[in-house]
């Protein structure tokens, strides 16, 4: 191999590793996002083998996950630290939960809500506890793409270390 075959191939493995560590600043953002959407495919799911009128909350969740799932891949091709449909979507997803935690609670629907459980007392804190650590889990999401916007974020110093290593 020539000497410029050589310096070009390390080029672009520099230029492949930057472009992935600024991906991965999302790494977890695309975890929750997983986590999210899989949830809610089973609760849809659930709702739809019960013919609950209420299927479409989880249906409305499920399409503002793909919305951020999109957006999560074109990051890949073209980095930004501004993922507003991501933003987006965790908000909704906070938002939903919060008024699931108040609906269980207070409302007369946990039945059509969630059919795969008995209408007791056990049952209405284990959904609040899963909303409880779904409102965490999109708070923390949004603290972190808080983070990432303004590049206060602990991958964001490496990523600039790096390039530093590489280009002195």
């Amino acid at each position: 191999m020539k000497k410029d075959e050589r310096a070009q191939i390390e080029k672009n493995k520099k230029k492949l590793s930057i472009k992935s560590m600024y991906f991965n600043r999302y790494l977890l953002v695309r975890y929750v996002s997983a986590l999210f959407f899989f949830t809610n495919v089973y609760w849809l799911t659930s709702l739809l083998m019960s013919d609950s009128p209420l299927f479409f909350i989880p249906l409305l969740l499920i399409i503002a996950v793909l919305c951020s799932v999109v957006e999560q891949v074109k990051i890949l091709s073209h980095h930004t630290n501004q993922a507003t449909y991501t933003k987006y979507s965790f908000s909704t997803l906070f938002i939903a939960n919060v008024l699931l935690m108040i609906m269980t609670c207070f409302s007369s629907s946990f039945t059509q809500l969630y059919p795969f459980l008995v209408n007791q007392t056990s049952s209405q804190i284990l959904v609040l506890g899963v909303l409880g650590i779904g409102v965490v889990l999109s708070g923390f999401i949004l603290y972190r793409l808080y983070l990432i916007r303004h590049d206060e974020d602990k991958h964001y110093s490496r990523i600039k270390k790096y390039e530093e290593v590489i280009h002195s």
